[in-house]
């Protein structure tokens, strides 16, 4: 397959895109989350009518532009994760104080989370000493949390489900009832731990009712009567 850009304008604004040609019924049109535009089309569609599907949705891609920017706009700041900095874990906010040491280190204490690497000035290791953190305080409270409110949704699952724990930009987990296998977003550790026990339930719902039906929210609401 061979990607080429093109231009196309209309109202005095240029629309640039890349289009790529593949063996589907369809046109399809997507903003990356650089803005970027993606399209593709039949192997047969002419060029004309690629640019004329671009133009006809002129506006979804303005509405989608936008949104990627007040997304942005509101996105915090990077972590730079050096004394003074605060953030929340388990929705308590936590000063950030950085120590020198041959091991690498996290904990809490007494309201701050002590960071210890052997060379503070490196962005690249207070990163990797917090990813640590989070990674243990994940396992640790999340499984335990998911091994306690398992029981609620007797009798699926019959055990609590094996746990994997990622970085989602856009989801705070996945079930896969098939596989007895639930995903969970590692920044949960940022939050309250009654938002975090609520996404366990949810997806311990799931093993019940794979969709978002009415059935879904009731067992939910059986088990977790305050979810909303």
């Amino acid at each position: 397959m061979m990607t080429e850009t093109r231009t196309v304008t209309t109202n005095g604004t240029a629309y640039s895109y890349l289009f790529t040609r593949k063996r589907v019924k369809n046109f399809n049109l997507r903003v990356k989350e650089d803005g970027t535009v993606l399209v593709s089309a039949p192997v047969s569609a002419s060029l004309a009518r690629v640019d004329a599907f671009v133009l006809a949705n002129a506006a979804f891609i303005d509405r989608a532009r936008k949104k990627l920017r007040e997304r942005q706009a509101a996105a915090p700041a990077p972590l730079t994760l050096v004394t003074g900095d605060v953030l929340p874990i388990w929705g308590v906010l936590h000063t950030v104080v950085l120590l020198t040491g041959k091991k690498r280190e996290a904990k809490r204490e007494n309201g701050q989370l002590l960071l210890t690497v052997k060379d503070p000035a490196s962005m690249a290791e207070r990163h990797r000493c917090f990813t640590d953190f989070l990674d243990r305080e994940a396992k640790e409270t999340l499984t335990a949390r998911t091994a306690a409110l398992t029981p609620l949704f007797a009798p699926k699952p019959s055990s609590p489900p094996l746990l994997t724990f990622r970085t989602m930009k856009s989801k705070w987990g996945v079930c896969r009832p098939r596989e007895h296998r639930v995903t969970l977003n590692r920044n949960l550790v940022y939050l309250p731990p009654a938002l975090a026990d609520y996404v366990i339930c949810h997806e311990l719902a799931h093993f019940h009712h794979a969709d978002h039906s009415a059935a879904f929210w009731q067992k939910l609401a059986a088990v977790l009567p305050e979810y909303r």
